[in-house]
């Protein structure tokens, strides 16, 4: 291994013990249970910070499966974490009294349109929804799932008022179960066309009747049987004789 290389990998090794043990909300990450966060997760953060963007997974993983006790990093699955000796986790919170006026999170523009209906809610497999305080954060959380990302902003002080909770991870990242839609406010959302209107089965004549009735010659005797304009036809000519 080059001594390239190798400088590279030690800065490599500096940067995550700095965003997986010290500052992970910094960089957007929010760790589960245990310091973990999603590898993938970790390195779409890297790609976010200038001079990190060529960082690749291989590299990480490099790290984390280093001989004996080397490596600083832990993996369990697809999950990744500083080991806990080495981490200083969580960081440095404020107490609930400095709630943010306002929060922030970002969404594809889809699912604001449902969002600003409902509310806002954990995701499907998350049991809280994160708030940043700051809406640059928010948008560059947001992107990373989905480009465009459109920010939302959150009436937090109006919100706890009426009796929903904010808990700190730390000053920049805020953690509720629920938020519901009049304290949210984003970019206008197209209302829903109505469905349209479908006759009531009852109302339409049957299949077979729809189908004879286009059939049928208009005029008056075009609905007649072949046989009565038959016996007309000869009446008629009957009487041009006389």
């Amino acid at each position: 291994m080059t001594s390239k290389t190798l400088k590279r990998q030690d800065s490599l090794e500096k940067m995550l013990r700095y965003i997986l043990g010290t500052a992970p909300d910094e960089f957007g990450l929010h760790p589960e249970a245990g310091g973990f966060v999603p590898l993938k997760a970790l390195l779409a953060a890297l790609h976010d910070e200038e001079g990190w963007r060529g960082v690749r997974e291989g590299q990480i993983l490099m790290l984390a499966n280093q001989p004996g006790d080397a490596s600083p990093l832990e993996m369990e699955a697809d999950l990744i974490r500083l080991k806990p000796a080495l981490a200083h986790l969580p960081p440095e919170a404020p107490d609930e009294s400095a709630l943010p006026k306002t929060l922030y999170a970002a969404f594809k523009p889809a699912a604001w349109a449902a969002i600003s209906r409902r509310g806002l809610r954990p995701k499907v497999g998350e049991e809280v929804v994160r708030l940043w305080s700051e809406s640059e954060l928010a948008l560059r959380v947001g992107r990373r799932h989905s480009a465009p990302s459109v920010l939302v902003t959150v009436r937090a002080t109006r919100a706890r008022q009426a009796g929903v909770v904010f808990r700190p991870y730390s000053y920049r990242l805020w953690l509720t179960d629920e938020v519901p839609a009049e304290f949210l406010s984003g970019p206008p959302v197209p209302e829903e066309e109505p469905a349209p209107r479908v006759p009531e089965p009852s109302l339409l004549p049957p299949a077979g009747e729809v189908a004879l009735h286009r059939g049928k010659v208009k005029g008056k005797h075009g609905d007649a049987p072949d046989w009565k304009n038959q016996i007309r036809r000869e009446r008629r000519r009957g009487g041009r004789d006389d």
